[in-house]
């Protein structure tokens, strides 16, 4: 996955752990959420043939359990065998900068593990719509399967199978557990670059934006670590082609420029900016948004910039943080210290979303 993944169906949060943790695997055949702006569905089948099927509008919930015959119960099965599915893997999805949007999620049961298939856009499905048209439209259909109905209250799941329960230690995760996670507006990060391990450098400093402009997408990222190197990456895409352009550069600041930098990052404009918590979709359209993490003595800043900060007439969007413009001069600095001088060219195959440097 890209690090500046913006735009990003939020549901997906509260279902990435699916297939991990301690699940009786070979009780199950597959499970199957689609995700539009008009609908959210999920489904659990077992290889018996009993479902457990959840469909979601903006209002309410509607939860249903029943059993596929064995005839249809055939054809799912003979959907999950088809060839370009069984051969697909996950680093062959390729993902647009400018998605539309559409989250789809297949996870398929080899009776010991999980094979996982996900799909953030319609972009991203189009290559296989032949073997994913017979799985989508089994699953708009299993409504209408007999079946009994149960209240939200009693039956949401997200679809996920049971697990175990295993004893822990008071504070400890388990496998499949993970921290409480906020919907990061401006990107999805897999994960935050480590500022604990010991052979490891700490980080300074890593901004990812993406923005929209004259027809044109643009994604980049940045990361500049203590002891002053840096790396840049940029992809763009033109609206209606399928190509992306990608520009990857990496090298060291003087002493000078990094003491210029932290000068920046300690502008009052930029560090007063702090988080704030939203229920709002995460789905702006236009504009740019940026993702700050500066690593200061205090701990991990980490804020969400957006050209549409307070801006009443697009309600329903996520805004950030603080304004964009805030960030103007360190940008500014970025791209004259970084791009102007174009130091260190790398091959755009060597691209690593800046999860290090150079």
């Amino acid at each position: 996955m890209t690090v500046c993944r913006l735009l990003k169906l939020i549901p997906l949060l509260l279902t990435a752990a699916t297939a991990s943790g301690q699940v009786e695997y070979s009780a199950y055949l597959l499970r199957l959420e689609h995700t539009t702006f008009e609908s959210h569905q999920c489904v659990l089948l077992k290889k018996d043939g009993s479902f457990h099927l959840e469909t979601d509008n903006r209002d309410s919930t509607r939860v249903f359990e029943g059993s596929l015959g064995a005839e249809r119960l055939g054809r799912v099965q003979h959907a999950l065998e088809d060839r370009e599915l069984t051969t697909l893997s996950q680093n062959q999805i390729e993902e647009p900068l400018n998605p539309k949007h559409e989250f789809l999620q297949i996870d398929m049961s080899d009776g010991r593990h999980w094979r996982e298939l996900t799909f953030f856009s319609a972009q991203s499905q189009e290559p296989y719509l032949r073997s994913l048209q017979p799985l989508l439209h089994w699953l708009n259909d299993l409504h209408k399967m007999p079946h009994k109905e149960f209240s939200e209250d009693s039956g949401k799941n997200n679809c996920l199978p049971p697990r175990k329960i295993a004893l822990k230690k008071r504070g400890e995760l388990s496998a499949h557990e993970s921290p409480e996670v906020r919907p990061n507006p401006a990107l999805t990060i897999p994960s935050k670059p480590s500022v604990t391990k010991p052979d490891r450098i700490p980080s300074l400093l890593r901004v990812s934006s993406l923005g929209i402009k004259s027809h044109v997408v643009r994604e980049t990222c940045f990361l500049v670590i203590a002891n002053g190197f840096y790396r840049a990456e940029a992809r763009e895409q033109k609206e209606g082609s399928r190509a992306i352009q990608t520009k990857i550069t990496g090298g060291k600041f003087a002493l000078e420029e990094i003491s210029q930098l932290q000068q920046l990052i300690g502008d009052p404009a930029i560090a007063k900016i702090h988080h704030r918590k939203t229920s709002r979709m995460v789905l702006p359209m236009t504009g740019e948004m940026l993702n700050l993490q500066i690593y200061r003595d205090s701990g991990l800043q980490d804020v969400v910039l957006s050209s549409t900060f307070n801006r009443r007439d697009i309600p329903f969007f996520y805004s950030g943080d603080g304004d964009v413009k805030n960030a103007q001069p360190l940008l500014k600095f970025l791209a004259e210290h970084i791009w102007t001088n174009n130091v260190g060219g790398l091959d755009p195959a060597l691209r690593n979303d800046c999860q290090d440097a150079p």
